[in-house]
């Protein structure tokens, strides 16, 4: 079986309980079921009787109660234990409505017109089920809603054994009145309960009648091929139909306006059809058994244990997924100023070179380290670092040695880098690397400081001292 269309058991408990105020007649009176002919059993609206099946059989929840929805026999026999926590597909509800109906309804359909909202065409009116729904009225009886729920006992008196409970607003048939131990009880059917409440606590007759719309919820059913849903209740103005319906279709009343009904077809999707093209149906709260309140509590428990599991399930995935973005931050922030660090190490860098850069075409004099008068190959690179604040060793092969060893490789070396060369296995020359696979050093006494290209002999290794 398909799950569609939720309600809350609790949600139940909390509308009659909020809807105390709608339905209690005028006066004060909490008894609308005492308006009977039978002057004998009238009682006081204003003085009930202090028994004590008043404080057994009428139990006030400490919190709010729901319990499994169920319709009316005679109107509409419709199960609705779908509030108290079942499922069932919308097509199987209706379908059940539609079957269940045909045998409690005295209406029949109107013929179809051909083009069903026009005005001018209208066909015979498809009269409402009302007097089928009153005459069905006449044995049954509705909760008031006074207290919370009344209890269904096994006998018409309070000790007797309880079967199951009446919320307020719902309903039952009243199959016959009896005396009981304190007063009037009915023997009802409700739902799937068969017992005894006190007869104090409903409404019947014509009093349950006036209570119609207030207990209710109307189900309007199309009876015509493509009934135009319109925008606005006018049948004058064809730019307001947002689609057309099919016979049978299904749909919430929520309002009437003129010779239209105001429908809920889907969530947040209303429009209006005219009511010469819809059938009315009635759906009604009915009692719960305490085994279907059992299994609906248990059903309650399971969904609320499967939503909090979702929601931490949530809660956990926005805590990774926060962690996430602040670690994607955390690198990217990371990398940026990698970044910056490089650009300001690659300028640096630019900066060392065109500095060395400065003294090309300076002698070369072996042991000097005079930029500009004369240095050696270790003497140049050792002068050029200090300008900058680098204090390194004056032999080009202790200056190998004390550097960070880097790639003989053009792809990995950076300005400002120094390469070493060796004869017969011993380092004896250093250069300063600038980029773009040159070097500047200080070569002999033939070319003294000067610009080369990197590999003009094969280097033996290199070091770095820069960031």
């Amino acid at each position: 079986m398909r799950r569609r269309n939720r309600f809350s058991l609790i949600g139940v408990g909390l509308a009659g309980m909020l809807a105390v105020a709608a339905v209690t007649p005028s006066g004060g009176s909490r008894l609308l079921a005492e308006q009977t002919t039978d002057s004998k059993d009238v009682r006081s609206a204003s003085d009930p009787a202090e028994t004590e099946e008043n404080k057994q059989n009428i139990e006030i929840a400490s919190r709010s109660e729901g319990g499994l929805n169920k319709t009316a026999g005679v109107s509409v026999v419709f199960d609705r234990s779908a509030l108290a926590g079942f499922t069932y597909d919308s097509t199987e509800l209706f379908e059940r409505i539609n079957r269940q109906t045909a045998t409690a309804s005295t209406a029949t359909n109107a013929t179809q017109a051909a083009d069903p909202d026009v005005a001018e065409t209208l066909p015979d009116v498809l009269l409402e089920p009302t007097s089928a729904l009153e005459t069905g009225y006449k044995g049954m009886a509705v909760s008031l809603p006074r207290e919370t729920y009344v209890n269904v006992r096994t006998a018409p008196n309070a000790s007797a054994e309880k079967v199951g409970k009446i919320y307020a607003k719902a309903v039952a048939d009243v199959l016959e009145e009896v005396s009981g131990t304190d007063g009037a009880w009915f023997r009802i059917h409700s739902g799937s309960v068969d017992g005894y409440v006190k007869a104090e606590f409903f409404a019947i007759g014509d009093n349950a009648l006036a209570m119609r719309d207030d207990i209710s919820t109307r189900i309007g059913t199309v009876n015509a091929t493509n009934l135009r849903l319109r925008s606005t209740p006018d049948l004058s103005n064809n730019d307001n139909i947002i689609t057309t319906l099919g016979s049978g279709t299904k749909a919430t009343i929520v309002d009437e306006e003129g010779e239209f009904y105001k429908i809920e077809l889907d969530k947040d999707c209303f429009g209006y059809i005219h009511r010469d093209f819809v059938k009315l149906e009635y759906l009604y709260v009915q009692a719960i058994s305490l085994d279907e309140e059992r299994i609906a509590a248990e059903l309650a428990y399971q969904e609320q244990l499967a939503r909090e599991a979702e929601e931490a399930r949530l809660a956990e995935e926005a805590r990774l997924a926060e962690e996430a973005r602040k670690e994607a931050e955390r690198k990217a922030e990371a990398a940026r100023k990698a970044a910056e660090k490089r650009r300001q190490a690659d300028a640096f860098r630019q900066q060392l070179c065109a500095y060395a850069l400065q003294f090309v075409g300076n002698p070369y004099r072996f042991g000097g380290s005079d930029l500009i008068n004369g240095t050696d190959c270790s003497g140049f690179v050792m002068r050029v670092y200090q300008k900058f604040g680098y204090k390194i060793e004056r032999t080009s092969r202790k200056q190998a040695a004390t550097g960070t060893p880097v790639a003989v490789d053009l792809k990995t070396l950076r300005p400002g880098d120094l390469l070493f060369y060796e004869t017969n296995g011993r380092i004896n020359h250093v250069a300063l690397y600038i980029g773009n696979g040159k070097i500047v050093h200080a070569a002999n006494e033939n070319f003294g400081i000067c610009v080369w290209d990197a590999f003009y002999r094969t280097p033996c290794c290199a070091v770095s001292f820069l960031p």
